[in-house]
């Protein structure tokens, strides 16, 4: 009787279907084009430059690593993906050698010295990001006004304008209430828009909407070039859902643990008490929605099995609670995926274990 050949199993991605990784991966690429087109349809060329030349860098050191492997590798989509994801977290005035040098560390360092697309432990996109907030931070906080908004608007985001206020001892109050009063600006549509929601909506319900609600809603502000229009996001989400690229327990259980968190907890580092935490700001100020659904789902990175990746959320969702509101990163959305990513391994052998130990028991 012959011996059985020994199976070889190749790294992840794995996909089961007749779809594949390569497919896949260009459609994550194309669910992005929406949010990078509004991010330069608000910032013009220096948007255009930024995503052009973080892209650009990627596909250059991914061609120079095939070169040297024999193996070329361009064509799978995923070096220009994390290109295209590094230049979406990256605020539009960045100097251009910050992209450049965030997306070459993705892929040389994070991906290729760890054997390549499967291998890596690491979220490239995440950890080029943290390398560049690390080594040029002062390069990450260029921020642009939106071309067109009212004169005098600040040339910084939201999120950084509101930690910079709070820091400078404005009173406990709402986090729009806080910049409206430290003389954020706000465009003239979101005036006009609130003002007939607030006097022909809400005029009896005793609610008022404070200005910048509807410039939070449709990105109509400072920041990083992706991060700005969370229902274009949302919407490229919902496609990746509906076509099961992504799952959905990843991005769930992370963004129900950090509205938990804020709603419950936020108030209290600023003064506010219990449950009053401002979860709409936070929700729509930073890129908390582009993480946890392009970033924390990455499949080489993330847990096995749906418990695992509910564990691997619930741990997002904290860890960005307390990086957003206690550290000194901003965002914080990069850094809680990487360090999210070390824990991974020690999900995996208590999920994967555990989930072996009760099927023999069942046999």
């Amino acid at each position: 009787m012959a011996e059985p050949r020994p199976l070889a199993v190749s790294p992840a991605p794995h996909v089961v279907g007749l779809v594949s990784s390569l497919r896949l991966t260009w459609t994550v690429a194309g669910c992005l084009l929406p949010a990078a087109a509004w991010g330069v349809f608000l910032f013009r060329v220096p948007a255009l430059e930024v995503l052009g030349v973080a892209a650009g860098s990627a596909l250059l050191a991914e061609l120079l690593t095939s070169i040297f492997t024999r193996r070329v590798t361009l064509g799978d989509g995923s070096a220009f993906v994390t290109g295209l994801l590094i230049g979406l977290l990256m605020p539009p005035g960045a100097p251009l050698y910050v992209p450049a040098a965030a997306s070459a560390f993705a892929i040389l360092v994070v991906k290729q010295t760890f054997g390549g697309l499967g291998r890596n432990w690491m979220n490239p996109t995440a950890a080029g990001v943290v390398f560049a907030l690390i080594s040029w931070t002062g390069g990450m906080s260029q921020w642009l006004p939106v071309p067109g908004s009212a004169e005098g608007s600040a040339a910084v985001a939201p999120l950084e304008a509101l930690r910079a206020a709070y820091a400078a001892g404005a009173r406990p109050a709402g986090p729009l209430a806080v910049l409206s009063t430290q003389g954020y600006a706000w465009s003239g549509l979101d005036g006009r828009v609130l003002g007939w929601v607030n006097d022909h909506l809400l005029s009896w319900t005793g609610m008022v909407l404070p200005r910048g609600t509807f410039d939070l809603l449709i990105g109509n502000t400072a920041g990083r070039i992706g991060e700005l229009s969370v229902p274009l996001l949302l919407l490229g989400a919902a496609w990746l859902l509906g076509r099961s690229v992504i799952r959905w327990q990843v991005p769930v259980a992370f963004l129900s643990v950090f509205c938990a968190a804020s709603i419950v907890f936020g108030g209290l580092p600023l003064g506010r008490g219990w449950f009053a935490g401002g979860l709409y700001f936070q929700l729509f100020s930073g890129s908390i929605v582009l993480g946890a659904f392009f970033l924390a789902t990455d499949t080489v990175t993330s847990p096995l099995t749906d418990p695992g990746r509910l564990i691997y959320g619930a741990s997002l969702g904290v860890l960005l609670f307390f990086l957003r509101y206690f550290g000194a990163l901003g965002d914080g959305v990069p850094l809680a995926i990487v360090l999210g990513n070390c824990l991974v391994p020690l999900i995996d052998r208590l999920t994967v274990l555990r989930g072996r130990a009760r099927h023999r028991e069942a046999a």
